[in-house]
């Protein structure tokens, strides 16, 4: 037991078994995907630098995505596992051979979910463990019974068969495809992890909510939304709410809507009509301020109401004095 402490500590300030000092570094199999840490010895490993890693049954070949670092004692995680080597071309031509087993593999595999009408959608395959083993990557909408479809593959293969779910934000992600904006989607190039996304982002960047706008190519809430969040967030202070009473150089109101980068706000005023001003001429109510505002806005309207029943009564009087002439006239001119 003290020789497994030993080991675990030793781990955990970058140093494996043989008391060598390493360094930790990120390699990702996958671009912009999950950077996972390795412990190494060669210091001049740069970014982008193919390595030789040790995996699950065996050796894998995996790109440098975050330079040889000294590690915080303890943050190493347990059984880390290390950098072999730098990739050789021997390494780099076996890893080009698992890519087009790979791609023969997704044929097959696709072929057979066709024939069998499962409800999935194969989006990728993984050669691993030194070409003993296949990663199937698929998307569906709910679980899937592909029992029947390992044991075709298995036997059609001669490899072990992993099948692995994924939603519709990694299939994206995985298939790589352009966005609205014109570039490849951001989670092809760089997210490497997944925000939550919710409505009210857009609410509170002033976005209309149209469906069309604003989903991405997964159908998801587009992953952008949040980038200028921060920024929406630190302008929205010293705003205020929304439905808030106040008082402007055009009269008394209640404030509707924001625009944010102006620093405006959107004011329907009591009296009717709507007008934008500055946040900064606005001044907020009291209760008693906003009833006594809302009695005045009514009261007004009452008298203009009345106004114009009168003006339309004696308007009537009129038209109707003049067809009383023109009828009397009439019969004048038979006469």
């Amino acid at each position: 037991m003290e020789e497994n402490a030993t080991q675990q500590s030793d781990q955990a300030k970058g140093m494996l078994p043989d008391g060598t000092a390493h360094l930790a570094c990120g390699v990702q199999f996958r671009p912009a995907g999950k950077i996972y840490t390795y412990v190494t010895g060669d210091s001049g490993l740069e970014k982008g630098v193919h390595v030789v890693v040790e995996s699950e049954g065996g050796t894998s070949v995996g790109e440098v995505a975050k330079a040889p670092y000294e590690p915080d004692e303890g943050k190493l995680p347990q059984n880390v596992r290390k950098v072999i080597r730098r990739a050789e071309e021997a390494d780099l031509e076996e890893y080009e051979r698992h890519k087009e087993k790979a791609i023969e593999c997704f044929s097959a595999a696709a072929e057979r979910i066709r024939g069998r009408q499962l409800p999935m959608k194969l989006i990728d395959v993984d050669i691993t463990e030194g070409g003993k083993k296949a990663v199937f990557v698929f998307f569906a909408e709910s679980r899937v019974d592909f029992r029947a479809l390992v044991k075709d593959l298995a036997g059609l293969l001669r490899m072990r068969i992993e099948m692995r779910q994924i939603g519709s934000r990694d299939e994206a992600k995985i298939a790589g495809c352009m966005g609205p904006c014109g570039q490849t989607t951001c989670c092809s190039t760089h997210l490497r992890q997944f925000q939550s996304i919710s409505i009210s982002m857009a609410k509170h960047q002033g976005l209309a909510p149209n469906p069309a706008k604003l989903t991405g190519m997964c159908g998801k809430l587009k992953c952008c939304l949040a980038y200028e969040q921060v920024a929406y967030d630190e302008c929205r202070k010293g705003l205020l709410k929304a439905g808030s009473p106040v008082e402007t150089s055009s009269g008394a109101g209640k404030i509707v809507g924001h625009n944010v980068l102006k620093r405006e706000c959107i004011v329907r005023l009591y009296g009717g009509g709507e007008i934008r001003t500055a946040c900064d001429k606005c001044r907020k109510l009291t209760p008693e301020e906003r009833d006594e505002a809302v009695a005045a806005a009514r009261k007004a309207r009452e008298e203009m109401s009345e106004r114009s029943a009168r003006r339309g009564r004696k308007d009537g009087g009129k038209r109707d004095s003049k067809r009383k002439r023109e009828k009397r006239d009439a019969k004048e001119g038979k006469r």
